[in-house]
């Protein structure tokens, strides 16, 4: 699955950028969360939901707008959410299903971490 964004002023979900729509075309609105924090402002941002296939070249572009900065709210898992991934333009967070499958992953990943570990 693919969760992808856009973002507004108003609760009504807006079109999602046209390169990061292109790499998930079938998106149906899914849900919008209005984020202010003061009262007064509101900042909402419109999840869009689509299936997705991790060997589909498209997700190689949704992640190319990512790391260039073109998008954000970039959201990948498994159907059941075994496992997240939470990509953005200066790296990713990953959200494995267990304590265990995590420290596998940081063992045989060891040196895409970054030098100081903080949070593990």
């Amino acid at each position: 699955m693919a969760i992808t964004c856009s973002w507004s002023a108003t609760g009504s979900p807006t079109p999602r950028d046209t390169a990061v729509a292109a790499t998930t075309p079938g998106a149906a609105h899914w849900r919008s969360d209005d984020l202010a924090i003061e009262p007064g402002f509101h900042s909402w941002q419109h999840h869009y939901v689509s299936a997705t296939d991790l060997y589909d070249p498209a997700l190689d572009r949704l992640l190319l707008c990512v790391a260039d900065d073109m998008t954000g709210g970039v959201i990948l898992t498994a159907p059941v959410c075994t496992w997240v991934v939470h990509p953005y333009d200066g790296g990713v967070d990953l959200f494995a299903e267990s304590t265990k499958v995590r420290d596998q992953l940081a063992s045989r990943y060891a040196e895409w971490l970054p030098s100081t570990r903080q949070g593990t």
